[in-house]
């Protein structure tokens, strides 16, 4: 839908067109905006605001002295709205205040009640003239607003262009503090400052970005670990673990080399433990090994008490890697799924039931590497080496053919030779203090990873720019523009390649970009990022607490389920290109068995999420019913209808509540 220019400035009312066709029609026909006739309605208008509105609405009153106001004109000054000063024939000159006229007649607020009012035919017709006019002067004179000429990648942001330049997943929060936030959201170029200190932590991450890129031996072993929460529920199978298994867990880590590495893996509810528990150790969905926990003197593991801990040293092979730990589940599947059926979705923890406890994973830890043997063949080194030189003849011309295609995608632009000239110094560098091939293309993408191109995006004027004037931007600045909108991230090279043929503003082509791109499984950054913090899912962490003793049956597993549920859903309308109003009245929504039990919709077992059609009854029925949205707009122990208008008023309407300040006499 092509937006109105005026509105994202006002934030107040939708355009009247849909199409930039109906757009075109508006000011070409129909009930088009013409000077002559703005100057007759103007005139008879202005006379209706000298009858009706001036007596409150003036600039007497909004200059007049404090010490003599009273309520009402104390709040009249506030708003500052002086209806005899403005030009009804330019209303262009003064959009917003006409912009905040036309909210208020739309909702029939003004005149107020118990003053003097035209007919309501007379009011209609004065807001349809207005909405008319602004629309058509947005239209002739556009003023979509600027952006930041300079745009720091957030931590989404960065984390994302890393795993599309480099094939490498990164622990972004480990690397990168928190991005303050404006207006809700964290990628506002005007807040995303650059310091020394944050200068210093891209420094640093590029040294380690790098040599986990081309295979270099870490400088010490590693220990990262995962933990559990502590209220989650471990009797479902958790999302990629093998069927058949009931909780525990599954870590990403990205191993640095071919080598050993030391799995460490603690767990509780072991106390007592009455029959055998089968623990799997899988590392890419392969079993590794297979632990059987049980009772003494049955050649088991024998763990008898709570908090109990299993070591084992791993073979594992460089690059991305899953491991899973989680136990068989007992009784066996088919069992299970009939007791599914008569279990209560609101009882909470891992109580094995009636016989006590089961056991459970609380958390794993890798340490490594230990007797390394090679870089092996990773994603991210099959990225980075495009060609392999087989003398030290070929070595330059391979760095340079790297370092461009490199260079190219992570400056979102073609590669001019000063930009290679910088990164090859770079290689020569490393070439010859490392004293091979991959330590120089090492030290050049350690360089690269700190460059203003990459990091920042750079929207500059160009040089035929008018003052006040709007001018289109470049293609490969829609492509980044495009890109970190719907992927947080940097563009492919199909989105480069047409926008370098200058094709990719052809609208056919736009919206064929657009449609690919929302296709991509990189787009449900578009949820995470933007409904994320739209919708304030983010903020569900901190609103109640599982464990707290009003949190009845309230716990992660559930917390998560909800959060779940709301991102499928805006994901579906976003892939399926359903109208924006499914958001407030769809009759279908997403869940597992653990979130449809507490919502109390029979028929749905099991952990994984599918769509499930709401009776006509419902009141789950679009983002107002789901338990995110109502978790988020409660208190701890009650709902709260003022924090639900709030919301409301905030996020679906566009419209906050004004904040009244107290107003001190001197």
């Amino acid at each position: 839908m092509e937006s109105c220019p005026e509105r994202r400035n006002v934030g107040g009312r939708w355009c009247r067109w849909s199409t930039p066709a109906a757009a075109i029609a508006l000011v070409l026909g129909g009930f088009a905006w013409q000077p002559t006739m703005a100057a007759a309605q103007a005139t008879e208008y202005r006379a209706l605001l000298g009858r009706y509105c001036v007596t409150c609405h003036n600039q007497a009153l909004v200059d007049g002295e404090s010490g003599r106001s009273t309520p009402l004109t104390s709040q009249l000054r506030a708003v500052g709205l002086a209806l005899d000063s403005l030009d009804l024939e330019t209303l262009s000159t003064d959009a917003a205040h006409w912009e905040a006229v036309v909210r208020k007649l739309r909702a029939g607020l003004m005149p107020p009640a118990g003053r003097p009012r035209p007919d309501e035919a007379t009011l209609d017709g004065f807001r349809a003239w207005l909405e008319s006019g602004l629309d058509a002067a947005a239209t002739a004179r556009p003023d979509p607003g600027r952006t930041a000429t300079f745009h720091r990648l957030n931590r989404a942001e960065y984390r994302n262009a890393i795993r599309d330049l480099l094939a490498l997943e990164i622990p972004v929060d480990d690397f990168l503090p928190a991005d303050d936030a404006s207006f809700g959201f964290d990628n506002i170029g005007g807040v995303l400052r650059m310091s020394q200190s944050l200068l210093e932590r891209y420094l640093e991450a590029s040294r380690t970005i790098s040599r986990l890129a081309v295979g270099s031996p870490p400088p010490a072993p590693f220990s990262e670990t995962y933990r559990a929460a502590q209220d989650e529920q471990q009797h479902e199978r958790a999302t990629g673990l093998p069927f058949g298994t009931r909780g525990g867990m599954l870590v990403s880590q990205q191993i640095p080399l071919d080598a050993d590495y030391d799995l460490t893996i603690q767990l509780s509810g072991t106390r007592g433990l009455s029959e055998e528990h089968p623990l799997e150790i899988t590392v890419d969905g392969a079993r590794l090994e297979l632990i059987t926990l049980g009772p003494a003197g049955d050649g088991s593991e024998s763990v008898y008490f709570s908090g109990s801990t299993i070591e084992r040293r791993v073979s594992i092979d460089a690059g991305p890697r899953d491991i899973g730990v989680a136990f068989h589940r007992k009784p066996p599947v088919l069992i299970e799924q009939v007791r599914e059926r008569f279990q209560n979705p609101r009882t909470s923890g891992n109580s094995g039931g009636p016989g006590g406890s089961i056991p459970f994973v609380s958390s794993v830890t890798i340490a490594g590497p230990f007797d390394a043997r090679g870089a092996g063949t990773t994603p991210s080194r099959d990225r980075v080496f495009r060609c392999q030189p087989a003398a030290a003849s070929e070595e330059a011309g391979c760095a340079r053919e790297i370092l461009s295609s490199l260079a190219r995608r992570a400056y979102r632009r073609p590669v001019a030779e000063a930009d290679l000239s910088v990164l090859l110094e770079f290689y020569e560098m490393g070439r010859a203090s490392g004293g091979d091939f991959e330590d120089g293309i090492e030290l050049a993408l350690r360089r690269l990873l700190v460059s203003p191109e990459f990091l920042v995006r750079i929207e500059a004027d160009p040089n035929e720019a008018r003052p006040d004037a709007p001018y289109a931007v470049s293609d490969l600045e829609l492509a980044s523009r495009l890109s970190f909108f719907l992927w947080s991230s940097i563009p492919d090279d199909e989105l480069l390649r047409v926008a370098e043929r200058g094709a990719l503003s052809e609208p056919a082509e736009l919206e064929r970009q657009g449609r690919r791109m929302v296709a991509d499984p990189r787009s449900e950054a578009l949820t995470a990022n933007f409904a994320g913090q739209w919708l304030q899912l983010r903020n569900l962490a901190t609103v109640i607490r599982p464990g707290d003793p009003h949190a009845v049956a309230f716990d992660e597993t559930l917390r998560q389920a909800m959060i779940t549920e709301t991102e499928l859903f805006f994901d579906s309308i976003v892939r399926d290109d359903r109208g924006v109003l499914d958001l407030l009245t769809a009759d279908y929504t997403f869940l597992n068995g653990r979130l449809a039990g507490h919502y109390d919709i029979p028929g749905v077992q099991g952990s994984h999420f599918r769509r499930v059609s709401l009776p006509a009854d419902s009141a789950r029925g679009g983002l107002l019913g789901q338990g995110s949205i109502l978790t988020l707009t409660s208190h701890a122990i009650r709902t709260s209808p003022v924090l639900r208008g709030k919301w409301i008023l905030n996020n679906i309407l566009g419209t906050p509540p004004r904040i009244r300040r107290p107003t001190f006499q001197p």
